[in-house]
């Protein structure tokens, strides 16, 4: 983490709350769901074997960076707004260590999905797989389009999610985001689930959360990664949270959840942590 990382983290702890001070049926189902459920799945075992084999894998890969930046560890195999890409050389050890989901997000990402059930899901930032492999495998029925920038990258993921058997509703589609996105939100039609994965810039971010908003209706939920990595994502964050469709926003730090419901009337933003990280507050 970095210095700016820390200090949001301690800011976020000061202002959370926990399950228990949760009044709206909704929120406190999912927020069970996705902190509080510690069920173990074979899925799990599975994504992280791979993860541990790609730890020690020294095959080196040619990754195109479109300008994420911003030291993300995502800068070299996401998507950014600069039409040409420098090719950088980096080992699958090093990708997966510095870009894939960490086990505990993949988790959440996967007890997310199992408890909202999507029919359609999309991804921006697919790097080597983690993340879409943990999304894949809690909803395998699901039709799902995971964008990444990089064709070395891609092609592991590919690689991945086929040796789990997920590759049959997943498609891992390469190239600049300013040129596969708007093609995978036409094919999906209907918009469920979206993560944000893959640019950890608030220009690009906003953009591509604009444009996938006329894909989304009423059960629609946007999930974004790393919206505490800078003040200028911070300052995203709340850009996301003011938006006029947007009713109800959920942040667990980690991950940062946007709905359009309009059953939701008045907008209501919550930060929530795990109940055991503040045991003290039952009221």
């Amino acid at each position: 983490m970095n210095l700016f990382q820390i200090a949001e983290f301690f800011r976020f702890y000061r202002a959370a709350t926990t399950k228990y001070q949760l009044h709206s049926p909704f929120v406190f189902e999912l927020a069970c769901a996705v902190l509080e459920d510690e069920r173990w799945f074979y899925a799990f075992r599975d994504v992280e074997e791979i993860r541990q084999k790609m730890l020690k894998s020294d095959v080196v890969l040619h990754v195109e960076d479109y300008g994420s930046g911003g030291g993300s560890s995502q800068s070299a195999v996401g998507a950014g707004q600069d039409p040409l890409a420098a090719t950088k050389k980096r080992s699958v050890r090093s990708i997966a260590r510095r870009a894939g989901s960490s086990a505990g997000q993949g988790q959440m990402l996967f007890r997310l999905a199992t408890h909202l059930q999507p029919h359609t899901m999309l991804e921006l930032g697919t790097s080597v797989g983690i993340g879409a492999m943990y999304l894949a495998s809690a909803v395998r029925e699901a039709r799902f389009v995971s964008l990444e920038g990089s064709s070395d990258t891609a092609h592991v993921a590919r690689m991945n999610l086929d040796w789990l058997g997920l590759a049959k509703n997943t498609e891992v589609r390469e190239g600049p985001f300013e040129e596969t996105l708007t093609k995978a939100l036409q094919d999906l039609q209907d918009l469920d689930f979206a993560f944000f994965d893959g640019n950890h810039r608030p220009e690009p971010t906003l953009h591509y959360f604009e444009e996938c908003l006329a894909f989304a209706h009423e059960k629609t939920v946007f999930v974004f990664d790393d919206m505490h990595w800078s003040e200028g994502m911070a300052e995203a964050w709340e850009q996301i949270k003011n938006h006029s469709r947007v009713t109800l926003t959920l942040d667990f730090f980690e991950l940062s959840l946007a709905f359009v419901d309009p059953d939701f009337r008045e907008k209501q933003h919550f930060k929530i942590l795990p109940a055991r990280w503040k045991p003290w507050r039952f009221f």
